[in-house]
């Protein structure tokens, strides 16, 4: 019984728990079900929910912590147990940190599918069919990057589409394979373009994040001409440009899709990096990639030293916006899927490698063949996103995490299913290796 109350307090959700706080309205948890979502007021206030539950999500201090660590360029200050797990290799089902990432996942997903089943039926005459589509349009991207977030750490998993309301709804739902969950993923986004605006706004969906998104998942696919489409209907976008010289995107072109925190709802990214209860530092190797003139550049903000401490410079105030997706990305996804195309286009590849190098105040990379520019692109990303996550996924999909990690166990590219609730639901089956 227990473990069913678990359930139901973790995963369903009842309805979008956390609104409060940001919300300043009554939290859905409050009210019943059929009311959550029932006038134009309350679809919007769903939809705010939701980002909350994104930004609880991506940029969480648990998602940073595991995956940052995982991809080799950043230590724990802690050294607990389970950093030492992350760092080995060795995840056990039973880490705590692993269900909280399950649950912000599968909470954000359910808030979506709340927004995406109950939003076309309000009649409100305020809920104009502009407005309608948005905030629809929103519940789709938002369910989106949950599963493409839920697949890159746990390979197969449940795929919901509709939303919770008891523990029972979701009990015996097996795992749909990974390729499944990605097909999902470009569903969701297929439906969000069409609803979306044609607008730059850097908190919140537009057709633009879509492309985006659908960029890096096509990346992940290994469906290159499409990454490459994609990310040039943002490129082509005078919205969205890199900056000279080389700063933190928030609120700038460089910025595609961004959260938002404010004195209620701190940033959690800045107490991993800063202060003396910091969590994370950049280790030795990094930093002094950063603080090479001829690597890092402009760079060298993210990592600074005081003595023998070093500090990351991302999120320098526990205000400050967190990053999902950048323009500079949309420039390193174009160079790698130019250069790995069925005709690769070795010369504007390079060309998309070197606008982010001199963006930020470094020589132009003179890689000539497709192999020299994908390991030019591999190591600019490194350095571009030092501290966010991207690297061990980045080295998971390119077949690299051998290579550069030692990390030849293919079962430990993903982690494992979370105990309680493989326990909670018998027709969840443990990943290989765990």
């Amino acid at each position: 019984m227990k473990k069913i109350i678990i359930l139901i307090t973790v995963i369903a959700g009842l309805s979008l728990q956390s609104c409060k706080k940001y919300l300043e309205v009554p939290s859905y948890n409050q009210v019943s079900d059929e009311n959550t979502i029932f006038d134009a007021s309350s679809a919007q206030t769903a939809v705010r929910g939701a980002y909350r539950g994104l930004a609880s999500l991506n940029n969480s201090s648990t998602f940073q912590n595991i995956v940052l660590q995982s991809g080799g360029d950043v230590r724990s200050i802690n050294n607990a147990q389970t950093d030492l797990n992350v760092i080995n290799y060795s995840l056990r089902s039973d880490i705590p940190l692993l269900l909280t990432l399950w649950a912000n996942d599968y909470n954000t997903i359910n808030r979506a599918n709340h927004i995406i089943q109950k939003v076309p039926g309000v009649t409100d005459i305020n809920l104009t069919a502009a407005l309608k589509d948005q905030l629809l349009g929103e519940g789709y991207f938002i369910r989106a990057i949950s599963y493409f977030d839920l697949a890159r750490l746990f390979g197969n998993v449940p795929i919901f589409l509709t939303p919770t309301n008891v523990v029972a709804d979701k009990v015996g739902t097996p795992k749909s394979t990974q390729a499944q969950v990605y097909a999902q993923v470009l569903d969701d986004l297929n439906k969000a373009e069409a609803l979306l605006p044609a607008t730059v706004v850097r908190n919140r969906a537009t057709k633009f994040t879509v492309y985006a998104l659908r960029a890096r998942l096509n990346l992940y696919l290994q469906k290159y001409q499409e990454a490459e489409s994609d990310a040039s209907l943002v490129l082509a976008n005078a919205g969205y440009k890199l900056n000279t010289p080389f700063a933190l995107a928030a609120g700038t072109t460089e910025s595609v899709l961004e959260l938002s925190y404010n004195t209620t709802d701190l940033n959690p990214a800045f107490s991993l990096w800063n202060g003396n209860n910091r969590a994370l530092e950049p280790k030795a190797t990094l930093y002094n990639l950063l603080n090479d003139p001829a690597v890092g550049g402009g760079r060298k903000i993210l990592a600074t030293k005081t003595g023998t401490a070093i500090f990351g410079g991302i999120s320098p105030t526990n205000v400050s916006a967190g990053y999902v997706i950048r323009t500079a990305e949309l420039f390193l996804i174009r160079a790698e899927a130019r250069a790995k195309k069925a005709t690769p286009n070795l010369a504007d590849a390079l060309a998309d490698l070197n606008a982010v190098r001199l963006r930020s105040g470094i020589a132009a990379s003179t890689a000539a063949t497709a192999d020299d520019i994908l390991l030019a692109v591999e190591n600019e990303r490194r350095v571009e996103f030092a501290l966010e996550p991207q690297r061990w996924f980045d080295l998971v999909r390119t077949g690299r995490a051998p290579a550069v990690l030692s990390l030849s166990d293919a079962n430990k590219y993903i982690f494992p299913i979370p105990g309680a609730e493989i326990l909670a639901n018998p027709a969840l089956v443990q990943n290989p290796g765990y």
